[in-house]
């Protein structure tokens, strides 16, 4: 199950996230495809990463997106328009908290948004972003959530990961068995001792629960990885915290996709 972040819509700026938006079975020994450069460089200024904080008696704001976000005008115009809208909900909410708990007599503590689109990777063609949102609402603990945009700077507008695909193929399959296993490993270590599937915690998350966004871990201009999030509450109980797995970007996988996008990918050999 996955964690109510609170009443603000700020996921909804993230994009929504398919079920299509995961990997597939890994088959080595495919050609790699051809570098391709980082994005081009123009002679405009470059765009400077943003970021604002706002902190008072009542709340405390901060949001902010990448530079490589900011350079895009429809990306940077719509985080804008999200965050003004995030910080009035924010305002609202903490002005009717603190309102009602001093009439009832109770302490007030000061509502918290935090909102940040960092760069995980980005091609010539594609830029991925991974978003990270915490909200408080005067509760026992804050709240964590996760999110992802693709963008494609050719179509001028943000894709998913099946829109890369050729028709007919999916990166639905095989990723399941890959991330189940390196979570598990890591779910071991954090509990110290063996995952037991009648628990709570003990399944698998389905990939509808989960957020899944391409990365490029060397930098080089070619997406190497897909790194899969399973917020607080989706693989593990509060304390465990949110579990990111990185799964490797296969030869396999790389033939699937749309001849356009090819050259944005490099492979890595498939999780053993």
């Amino acid at each position: 199950m996955r964690a109510s972040i609170f009443a603000f819509a700020l996921l909804a700026a993230c994009g929504p996230q398919s079920p299509e938006n995961s990997a597939a079975a890994e088959a080595p020994n495919a050609a790699e495809p051809a570098a391709v450069s980082a994005p081009a460089k123009s002679s405009a200024p470059a765009a400077k990463a943003f970021s604002v904080s706002d902190k008072t008696d009542l709340y405390e704001f901060e949001y902010g997106w990448s530079a490589e976000a900011a350079a895009i005008p429809e990306l940077d115009a719509r985080f804008r328009k999200a965050m003004d809208k995030a910080k009035a909900e924010l305002v609202s909410g903490a002005t009717e908290d603190r309102d009602e708990r001093k009439k009832q007599g109770y302490d007030y503590h000061p509502h918290s948004t935090q909102m940040s689109y960092e760069t995980s990777g980005q091609s010539q063609r594609l830029l991925s972003l991974e978003s990270m949102v915490y909200g408080f609402t005067g509760g026992a603990h804050g709240s964590t959530g996760s999110g992802a945009i693709l963008w494609d700077r050719q179509l001028a507008r943000e894709i998913g990961l099946q829109d890369l695909l050729q028709q007919g193929q999916s990166w639905t399959g095989a990723i399941r068995q890959p991330f189940c296993v390196l979570l598990n490993r890591e779910r071991e270590k954090r509990r110290e001792e063996p995952v037991n599937t009648d628990d709570l915690f003990g399944n698998c998350p389905e990939m509808k629960e989960v957020t899944t966004l391409l990365s490029d871990t060397d930098r080089n201009g070619r997406f190497d990885h897909v790194t899969v999030i399973a917020d607080q509450y989706v693989a593990g109980p509060y304390a465990e915290g949110p579990y990111e797995i990185a799964l490797p970007i296969t030869a396999k996988m790389i033939e699937r996709l749309k001849p356009e996008y090819a050259t944005s990918f490099e492979p890595k050999p498939p999780v053993k």
